[in-house]
This record gives C-alpha cells, structure tokens and sequence, in this order.
C-alpha cells in the first residue's frame, strides 16, 4: 500500500514531494545568491561616490595638516584645514573633508601651526622711516596695526597716506587705522600737539580731524575732563574712537564719559590714581625721582580705587594697550643689556637714524629728559607695571597689545613680540596672550566681524608657524609665512630687502 503525504490539502506522491522541495531550495538559494549580489554592487558604487565637499571658488588656496589656534579661544584644531579664497578665508574645517577643483593650490602644513594675523595697536611712524617701518611690521607677523596718533613732526596726512598707499598696494605693510595730529588741552606737552583751550575749540578739531578722514582721535596730558567728554561726544557722533594718554584726567573718570581706549600702564598711565585720594595733586606734580619712590609705598593693586578703576574700564568696554616694552626701555633706558633685547641690528639704518643722536649709548628720550639717576628709582615702576596689568587680566578688562613703535630701541616688529613676552612675564598664560594680539585689537577697533579670528568670512589675515606658540610664548617667532588679505609674504625676503 502506497503511503500519501498531505501538503496544504493536496495529496501528492512521496517521490513527487521530494522533487518539489528540491526546486523551492533552488529558487530559495538563487534568491540569496541575488541578494548578496546587490548588495555587493550598492556597496561598490557607494565606495565610488566622493562624499566630501566640493570647494568652488576664484583663487583658491587649501593651507592642510596644520593645528588651527583660530583666535575664538577655543581649544587647538588638528590636522585643520583652512580654504582661502581670494582676500577672504571661505571654509575651515578638517584634512579629508574638503576636495578640489584642479589646478588649486594645496599646501602641506603638517606639524605646523596656524594663527590669526597679529594687531600692534601703537604705533607712531616716524617720517623718513615710515616706509621700512611698515614692511618690517609685517615681515613679524603684524597685518594690522592702529596709529593712534602723529607726532615726532609727522604731517596731518601721513597716517592717512600710509593707509591709503597699502590698500592700494603700492606699499608694503599692515593694513592701517590712524588718528591724525595728538589733541590736548591748555598747556599742550609737545609742540607738535595741537592745543585747544575750550570745548569748542575741542569739537571743531575734532570735526577737522575727521574731515581729513581719520579713524580715531587721540587726547593727550593736560586734557581736563570736560574736554574729554566734548571730545566723546563730537567723535561718536561722527562715527570715531578717542584714545587718551592722560595725566591731568583720571582713566576712572575718562571711562566713565565713554572713552574707547587707554594707553601705557604705569607711569603717566593709571598709577598716580591708585594711590590714596589725599596723595594724588602731590604725586602728579612731584620730580620724577620723588614721585617713582612715593609711587611704590603708596599703591596698592587690592586698594577699593584699583577695583573701581577696574569695573569702570569693564563696564564701559575701554580697550588698554599696555605698552610694557616701552615702560622696560624707559625705566631700564641706562641699561644696555635690557635694551639690545629689542635686538636694535635687525633695524634697518632709517629706523635707526630716527631714534636720535648717541642712541646706541642708552634711551635718548630717557637720558635726555628724566637723567640716569633718576631711573634707578624708577625701576621698581616696571614691577609696578606688570601688577597692574596681571590685575587687568584676571579683573576682566580688555587688553590689547601695543609697542610705541617711533620710539627710540622699539625695534619694529620685534618689539611686538617682547610686547607679548612681557605679558606672560606678568602671569597671563601664553593662550591669553595670543587673544590679546589678535582678537582683543580686533574688538578694541570695532572689527572682530572683519579680521581677528580665522573663520569662514573673515579676510584672510593668519601666520603659519613652525613651533607651538601656546607651549612658549617666544614661539610666536617662529614665522614661515605671512597672510594678509589672501596674499601670502615670506618673512625672510621682506627683511632681506630691508637690509
């Protein structure tokens, strides 16, 4: 008897059955075959496909491998890649995620190290010097400087020439934001200055100035209060920034009536007022050997004035430009072996012809004016100088990095670099020091949306560097290339041709 099987209802023979099962396993097995094959191909063509973005652009520039210290204050990037595109930076990002058209420039810059140009915010351009001062700035990394104003005999226009001549290429040099002739009040300092004697005659100049086109103005000594305020209020309207170098106004109360910047940071700048009220007439008008000694017994950087002075400059968003290169080089004029820090060989002969007659002997504008004796006094004020400036830093104020390039020994450029050296010396951390040169100028000149920081946007303005500047501070001299507006300069050609 023949044994049937059941399946779904029908019966079927055995050896029929068994055939049947044998072409499903086929079908089935096909089926996977087929599958695997698919997917095998998707994932073929998936590999081919380039997932990277696509950089479209006119001349561009792909700067890869380095580690990014944008200036935001964020921690390094590495392996950056950072794509320029004419004068503007158009994508930072990662090595891998970008890819070309061809014909792109790709620079390899493994192990190197990329930041933000830096900003001097105080420099003076001496007539006769103006050209090799400009260029050498620029061979040491600095694409933007500020002339907060002209002395030293300079013509009403020569800010404004040297500005207008490097945006149109025609000189070499950091881009330039310029006051014009240095303002004061009644018993002006300096010849040159120009003096008003009312806060009429302080709004006019104001207005003349920014006829002329200037970006700032900048207020001297012996200015009273009442003038600094017409001078605020004239320049504001007109869309201008004041700077003071004060004396005879306190910097609490020129904060107060909205100046934008403060210059220098002891001396002449903050330190008479840091001492008790009941001392300050006398310490303003006492010689100089008597007011550095009562200076150093009276000020105290825990005293309520410090704090006031501090909340003030915070409140009011004034930006300090410390200038403590030059406070070394005038509290240590007599000491030469201070001095050729600044490494004075580098400076090219109009440079040095304008510091002055015997230069080479000790810090003319020092030994001529205040005497040798006096600066051992003085001495103690550059200690001073550096209290007052970490107290700045860790009470919130803005600070900026500036030189008084003009000066005699504030060899350009290297100057600038002493400049941040000196504010690791008073206790900021070489990271904070490299935001103080590049993004605090860039906020202090109202441009952070223009240059300061590397970020899509922003013009081009960075220095590719050999050694980690946020490791030692002395770093920052390690200058392979210079980028300004897109336009990449190499520092040894531009000091070659100075020399």
């Amino acid at each position: 008897m023949k044994t049937k099987l059941k399946q779904s209802s029908v019966e079927i023979e055995p050896a029929a059955y068994i055939l049947l099962d044998s072409r499903r396993h086929h079908l089935r097995s096909r089926r996977i075959l087929t599958c695997v094959a698919l997917i095998a191909v998707a994932a073929t063509v998936g590999a081919c496909v380039d997932r990277r973005e696509l950089v479209t652009g006119d001349q561009l520039t792909a700067l890869e491998g380095a580690t990014l210290i944008d200036g935001t204050g964020g921690p390094p990037v590495a392996s950056a890649a950072v794509i320029l595109s004419g004068k503007q930076i158009l994508r930072v990002g990662r090595v891998g995620q970008f890819r070309y058209p061809s014909g792109v420039t790709v620079h390899d810059l493994s192990g190197r190290y990329i930041i933000p140009g830096f900003i001097d915010m105080h420099v003076h351009p001496r007539v006769g010097a103006e050209r090799a001062t400009m260029q050498m700035l620029l061979a040491f990394g600095i694409t933007t400087v500020r002339i907060p104003g002209l002395g030293f005999d300079a013509p009403d226009d020569l800010g404004l020439r040297l500005r207008d001549q490097i945006a149109r290429d025609e000189l070499v040099g950091p881009r330039v934001f310029t006051g014009g002739k240095i303002i004061e009040g009644p018993r002006k300092t300096f010849p040159d200055d120009v003096e008003v004697r009312s806060e009429v005659e302080m709004r006019a100049e104001v207005r003349r100035q920014a006829a002329l086109g200037v970006d700032l103005v900048k207020l001297y000594w012996s200015t009273p209060i009442e003038f600094i305020r017409a001078a605020v209020d004239e320049a504001h309207s007109l869309g201008l920034q004041v700077v003071g170098h004060l004396r005879q106004t306190s910097w609490t109360e020129a904060a107060r009536v909205g100046i934008d910047g403060l210059v220098h940071s002891a001396g002449d700048g903050p330190s008479w007022e840091l001492a008790p009220p009941g001392s300050r007439d006398e310490l303003r008008v006492l010689p100089y050997r008597q007011r550095y000694a009562r200076l150093q017994e009276l000020v105290k950087l825990d005293s309520p004035w410090f704090r006031d002075l501090a909340i003030a400059l915070v409140d009011n968003h004034v930006t300090v430009d410390p200038t403590l290169v030059i406070m070394q080089t005038l509290y240590f004029g007599d000491d030469l072996s201070v001095l050729h820090r600044l490494e004075p060989e580098l400076a090219p002969p109009a440079v040095l012809a304008s510091w002055g007659k015997n230069w080479d002997k000790g810090n003319p504008f020092v030994l001529e004016n205040v005497g040798s004796q006096d600066l051992t006094y003085g001495k103690g004020m550059f200690t001073m100088a550096l209290g007052i400036v970490r107290q700045f830093h860790e009470r919130g104020v803005r600070l900026a990095a500036g030189t008084d390039v003009g000066m005699p020994w504030i060899t350009p450029g290297v100057s600038f670099h002493r400049e941040l050296e000196l504010l690791v010396q008073a206790g900021i951390p070489p990271s904070q020091v490299l935001l103080i040169a590049t993004k605090n100028g860039a906020e202090g000149l109202r441009t952070l949306t223009k240059f300061g920081t590397i970020a899509p946007g922003m013009s081009a303005d960075l220095l590719v560097l050999r050694d980690d500047p946020t490791r030692d501070i002395h770093n920052t001299r390690s200058i392979e290339a210079v980028y300004k507006e897109g336009q990449r300069f190499d520092p040894r050609a531009l000091l070659s041709q100075l020399r």
